[in-house]
């Protein structure tokens, strides 16, 4: 399962934050009966308990993150004098290509086919710090937090399924890891299937399905994050160039890991080293800054068409000044 997101493709689904709350309580703090509207992520950030989710029962404790489907009931009770959590709720969109047009309708359902209960994970620590990151980001008012925050969603999600573990497992197979080991340190080298595979003393056929049954994506999607995250790494350089980046993290090819970029980040190289500048305006008569505010973004400045129906002549004229004199004040750059 390619678990690579956003991948924009003919038919792709996309998570986009909801809502952020961090949840303090003191001693018996208990839930009754509530069910979830949306898809979320509860990470438990102290204290200690039992989670019941549709009549399942799981220990509670510090640094434990759960996966909580759209419908699922919840009862907890605490056994700490403090309990407090991190609640991350998501709206998830399917976007879909139509003769050349994009269109986005919802999907309730979970990012990477996730499933309600406990999800280990691997490196808890830098786990709970990327959450806490995204949380205080989310907190701010500023507009150009708001391509920061989709950028963190998504490198978060990422690192929750690149590092979860699997049942009753606390560690990949040594073989495989020795292989992981030589991705990180060779990334930027050519790196074939059968040089992976020799590492882990494994045919390249049972290499990629243990890869793929161990990390639920295949080798080359693990390489290929693995460049990418390096790349964001160097593209906050600066100065910085594309070219340079792509070929030190393994793509010869500058014009390739631009749309490899693409396709992970969500947004091209060039716009990823300006994102904390970048000022958005839109003009449309389809109300395009709302689909920007789903993706994200958050428009600067606005210009909508009416129709003669609500509003005369005159006033349709004076409307489109004032939105043209906001949206030259605006600068959007």
């Amino acid at each position: 399962m390619n678990e690579q997101l956003p991948f924009i493709s003919e038919t792709s689904t996309l998570p986009l934050l909801s809502s952020m709350c961090r949840v303090r309580r003191g001693e018996n703090f208990r839930v009754h009966g509530k069910t979830v509207s949306r898809p979320m992520l509860c990470l438990v950030l102290q204290g200690e308990g039992v989670l019941i989710l549709n009549d399942q029962i799981h220990k509670a404790r510090a640094h434990q993150l759960f996966v909580l489907e759209k419908g699922t009931t919840i009862e907890a009770a605490s056994r700490s004098g403090i309990t407090e959590c991190i609640l991350l709720s998501m709206n998830t969109v399917q976007l879909k290509q139509v003769r050349g047009e994009w269109k986005m309708i919802s999907d309730p359902c979970l990012p990477f086919q996730w499933s309600t209960g406990p999800m280990p994970v691997r490196h808890e620590q830098q786990m709970v710090a990327r959450m806490e990151q995204l949380y205080t980001a989310y907190q701010g008012v500023q507009q150009e937090h708001f391509i920061n925050i989709h950028t963190q969603l998504h490198e978060l999600l990422q690192y929750i399924s690149e590092n979860r573990l699997e049942a009753n497992h606390e560690k990949v197979d040594p073989a495989l890891e020795r292989s992981i080991m030589y991705m990180h340190r060779f990334m930027g080298e050519g790196i074939s299937m059968d040089q992976l595979a020799k590492i882990a003393g494994l045919t390249p056929s049972s290499y990629s399905r243990s890869f793929k049954k161990a990390k639920d994506m295949s080798p080359t999607d693990y390489l290929n994050r693995l460049r990418i995250e390096e790349a964001k790494q160097q593209l906050q350089l600066d100065p910085c160039s594309i070219k340079d980046v792509a070929e030190s993290v393994g793509y010869g090819n500058e014009y390739y890991f631009n749309r490899k970029f693409k396709q992970a980040v969500g947004i091209s190289p060039t716009i990823y080293m300006k994102r904390e500048q970048l000022r958005v305006a839109t003009a449309s008569v389809l109300g395009l800054e709302h689909n920007l505010s789903s993706l994200g973004l958050e428009a600067i400045a606005t210009l909508n068409g009416f129709t003669d129906q609500e509003l005369s002549e005159n006033e349709h004229q004076h409307q489109l000044t004032l939105q043209f004199n906001k949206l030259r004040q605006s600068k959007p750059a």
